[in-house]
C-alpha cells in the first residue's frame, strides 16, 4: 500500500495521532494502522511526499528521547549521514506518536485513519479540539530532522554575511591555499557513502589559529594557519571530517529547529510554520536569531559523535594506516590541558545551597565542550574499533 499525502497533511496528522481523544477508545483501527505501528511492520510505508523523485519511506525508529535537541542519544557514529528526508522522519514522528498514545492509554481516532486512507485533509479535523501536544512527541521531534534544506541555506547565508575575516579566493594568498584545502575537503566527501542534499562551502578564515567551524547550510570555515603550514596538515584534516561530520548529524539544524519550535507557543502557529516551511523558509528564519557565532559551541554529546565520525571518515580517506595515527594525535596534541578539579565547600544552609544551585546551572550550561580527558578517552575507544576491524584489502 502506498498512500501519497501532502507534508502538511501528515504533519496534522502526527500531531492529532499523539493528542487524539480517549472518547474514541472503542473504535477499531483501520488497516492503516499498521503502516505506523512500528519500523518492523511488512508493508510498504506511505509516503507522505508527492511529485516525481518521491521515494521509499524510511522509518527511523525512535528508542529514546531526550531534554535537548544537542543531546546525542548514540555518539559512536553508527552512521555518518543523519536521515534528512522530511518524508522518512515525518513517517518516524508518526510512528512513534502512536506508539507514545498506546502506551498512554490514549486511542487513534477512526475519522483521522479514514481521513489519511482515502488522501484527504485530516486537518478538517479542528486543531481546536486537540489536547496539548504530548511532551515526549515534542523532544522526539526535536531529535528528528524536519527543516527543509531551503531554510537550512537561508540561515547559513544569512550569517555568512556577518563573517568579514575571509580570505578572498581571487587574493594571491587564497590562489595558493584553496586548492589545497579544496582538496582536503573533496577527500573526505568522496568517502561519504550515504547521500545527502548538502552542496558544502569552504572558505579560509585570515588567521593563524588552528580551528574551523561549521554553520548550518554546509558553510566550513577553517583557519589560515591550518593550510599554510603543511606540518599543520594532518590536524587540518581532522577538523575538516569533525566540521563536515557536525553538518551531516544536523547538529545546527536541531538547534535552529529548536529554536524554532521554543519561539511558539500556539500549537497552530507550530503547524503552519513547519507545514509551510518549505514553501516559505523566511517564515522559519525570522523566528531565530541569526549570528555567526551561534553555532561555535556545541553540546558535549555532539563533539564526541563528530569526533567519532571523524575517525571513520579519515580511516576511509588514509590508505596509509600512519596518516590516520598522525591526524589524531595533532589533534589531540592541541587540546588545552587537563584543568585540575577545584575544592568546593558544602553549602550548609538553604540560602547557600540555592546559590550553589543557581551557579551551577549557569557555570555548567547544557552546550559545552568535552574535557581533554573525554574527548581522548572517546577518540581511543573509536580508533581502537577501527583497528579491531579487519585490515583494509583483507
Amino acid at each position: 500500500m502506498n498512500t501519497l499525502l501532502p507534508a502538511k497533511q501528515a504533519l496534522c496528522a502526527i500531531l492529532l495521532l499523539a493528542a487524539a481523544s480517549a472518547s474514541h477508545a472503542n473504535e477499531e483501527k483501520p488497516s492503516l494502522f499498521n503502516l505506523f505501528k512500528g519500523s518492523g511492520a511488512k508493508q510498504d510505508p506511505p509516503s507522505v511526499e508527492e511529485g516525481p523523485g518521491a521515494a521509499d519511506v524510511n522509518i527511523k525508529k525512535i528508542t529514546a528521547t531526550a531534554s535537548q535537541a544537542s543531546v546525542v542519544l548514540d555518539k559512536n557514529c553508527p552512521q555518518i549521514v543523519q536521515p534528512f528526508e522530511l518524508t522518512d522522519n515525518l513517517a518516524s514522528l508518526a510512528t512513534f506518536g502512536v506508539e507514545e498514545a498506546i502506551k498512554t492509554g490514549e486511542k487513534i481516532l477512526g475519522s483521522l485513519f479514514s481521513s489519511l486512507a482515502i488522501a484527504q485533509d485530516p486537518g478538517a479535523i479542528s486543531l481546536d479540539t486537540m489536547e496539548e501536544i504530548p511532551h515526549s512527541l515534542k523532544l522526539a521531534a526535536k531529535q528528528l530532522n524536519w527543516l527543509p534544506m531551503t531554510a537550512e541555506v537561508m540561515y547559513g547565508e544569512r550569517s555568512h554575511k556577518e563573517e568579514t575575516d575571509l580570505l578572498d579566493r581571487n587574493h594571491k594568498l587564497g590562489k595558493k591555499y584553496y586548492p589545497i584545502a579544496d582538496k582536503m575537503l573533496d577527500e573526505i566527501l568522496s568517502k561519504v557513502d550515504q547521500k545527502h542534499e548538502y552542496e558544502f562551502k569552504l572558505f579560509i578564515l585570515k588567521n593563524s589559529g588552528g580551528n574551523a567551524v561549521a554553520r548550518p547550510g554546509g558553510f566550513l570555515y577553517i583557519d589560515q594557519g591550518l593550510i599554510a603550514n603543511s606540518a599543520r596538515h594532518p590536524k587540518a584534516y581532522f577538523a575538516l571530517a569533525h566540521e563536515v561530520a557536525h553538518v551531516l548529524q544536523r547538529h545546527e539544524t536541531k538547534d535552529l529547529q529548536s529554536m524554532v519550535v521554543d519561539s511558539i507557543s500556539a500549537k497552530k502557529d507550530l503547524v503552519n510554520v513547519v507545514s509551510s516551511a518549505g514553501s516559505n523558509p523566511g517564515m522559519v528564519i525570522e523566528h531565530v536569531k541569526v549570528g555567526k557565532n551561534l553555532f561555535t559551541r556545541h553540546h558535549i554529546d555532539q563533539e564526541l559523535q563528530s569526533d567519532a565520525c571523524a575517525i571513520k571518515l579519515l580511516d576511509r580517506v588514509f590508505a596509509d594506516e600512519q596518516k590516520l595515527t598522525d591526524s589524531i594525535q595533532v589533534f589531540l596534541k592541541d587540546l588545552p590541558a587537563p584543568e585540575p578539579e577545584k575544592a568546593t565547600s558544602v553549602p550548609v544552609s538553604d540560602l547557600e545551597r540555592l546559590a550553589a544551585s543557581v551557579h551551577e546551572i549557569v557555570d555548567t550550561p547544557i552546550k559545552r565542550h568535552p574535557n581533554t580527558i573525554e574527548r581522548a578517552a572517546n577518540l581511543d575507544a573509536i580508533y581502537k574499533e577501527i583497528k579491531a576491524k579487519p585490515a583494509k584489502g583483507d
